[in-house]
Order: structure tokens, then C-alpha cells, then sequence
């Protein structure tokens, strides 16, 4: 069906264009929300007598797209990510983690699907990204990759709670080590033998004296 756009409706039309929609997307949902009518003969004569004042709302509306534009320019966007050893994401960036970032520190909402990331970004660092704001309007988004609180740091910079124990240290720790004791040595045949030999030797008779 080829209708009328009487408001801007997100990736379809802008107010006053012209466009071919599915019959039920324009009757379930464009019509009955007066977003859209249908593209008649008095349709299309209202909207010549209209034309200039919503060629004056869509200039207004680039203007402050492009002023946007600048202004996100010079702001620098942080989006926290899980990273592990070597600044690596795991996984990657995406378009709503960006959404959500601007929305959060900026208060400026941005579809996802309008965000352009050129590349997959799956490390730590700095990146321009591309954003379209209002018909051909385009700015450039400067976001900064960082570690979540917890993620992509050593053992040595964790919290000394949260660092891990040496195992044997841990165990010398909870059961101090006990000394066996000695046993004693068993008498050898040969002391017992000397000592019979001592036995014999002594005299035993009056005449040897």
C-alpha cells in the first residue's frame, strides 16, 4: 500500500514522504496510530498544502541533528566490558552496549541499528564509531573500551583477601608438622657376645690369686 507519512516513523519514513508499505504493517499499525494515511487524491492535495510547513519542522529537525552531531563529537563514551589476560573481550562490543552507554551518561537515545561499528571490537581501547541521528545526518562517536570492575587484572592486583594461598602454604598452615619419634636401636648379636666373652674371662679359682 503506498501511504503518507504524517510522523517521523524510525528506518521506514520521515513526515511528508511517500512510501510503499505491506497492506497489514500500514492497517494494523501506521493507520491506527495516525502515523500514516493512505496516499489518496485528497491525501496527496493536503499534503501539498502542508509541504512548507513540514519542510520547515525537517530543517529544524537537521539542524539540531547536526549541533547533536558536534557536541557528541567532543564527548568521549565509556563502555565497561568483561576482559581477560592481554586487554581481550570476551566476546565483543555492541551496538546496544553503546545505545546504552550514550543514553546513560549522555541522556541522548540512539537505535541500536543506527549505530555502525565498522569492525568487530574485541579489545580494550579507544574507537570512532559511526551514528546516524536524523535522515543523512551521520556523527562520530568517540567510546572508550574499559575493564569491568573485577575483570582483566593479575592475581597481584586482586584484593590480598581475594588472592589465592600456595597450597602447601595453606596446609603447613592449618597442621603444623609433627617430628616422628626416634625408636630405639635393638641390641646387636655382637655387644651380647662380647658380653658373654667378659663373663668367661674372670677368675673363678683361689689358686690363681
Amino acid at each position: 500500500m503506498r501511504v503518507i507519512f504524517l510522523q517521523d516513523v524510525e528506518r521506514v519514513g520521515h513526515e511528508g514522504e511517500i512510501g510503499d508499505v505491506a497492506d497489514g504493517y500500514a492497517r494494523n499499525y501506521l493507520i491506527p496510530r495516525g502515523l500514516a494515511v493512505k496516499a489518496s487524491k485528497g491525501a496527496m492535495l493536503e499534503l501539498e498544502q502542508r509541504r512548507s510547513a513540514i519542510e520547515k519542522r525537517q530543517a529544524e529537525k537537521e539542524s539540531s541533528a547536526e549541533a547533536l552531531a558536534g557536541d557528541l563529537g567532543g564527548k568521549t563514551i565509556v563502555v565497561k566490558a568483561t576482559a581477560g589476560e592481554g586487554q581481550r573481550l570476551h566476546g565483543q562490543v555492541t551496538a546496544q552496549q553503546i545505545a546504552d552507554a550514550v543514553l546513560e551518561q549522555l541522556g541522548f537515545e540512539i537505535d541500536r541499528r543506527d549505530i555502525e561499528i565498522a569492525e568487530p571490537i574485541r579489545l580494550l581501547g579507544d574507537y570512532l564509531i559511526g551514528a546516524r541521528l536524523y535522515k543523512e545526518v551521520k556523527a562520530q562517536l568517540p567510546i572508550s573500551v574499559v575493564a569491568a570492575e573485577g575483570s582483566g587484572r593479575s592475581p597481584d592486583e586482586l584484593p590480598e583477601e581475594d588472592q589465592p594461598q600456595p597450597k602447601a602454604a595453606a596446609e603447613a598452615e592449618a597442621e603444623p608438622e609433627v617430628e616422628p619419634e626416634a625408636e630405639p636401636e635393638p641390641e646387636t648379636e655382637v655387644e651380647a657376645d662380647a658380653e658373654d666373652v667378659a663373663d668367661e674371662e674372670e677368675p673363678e679359682t683361689e689358686d690363681e690369686q
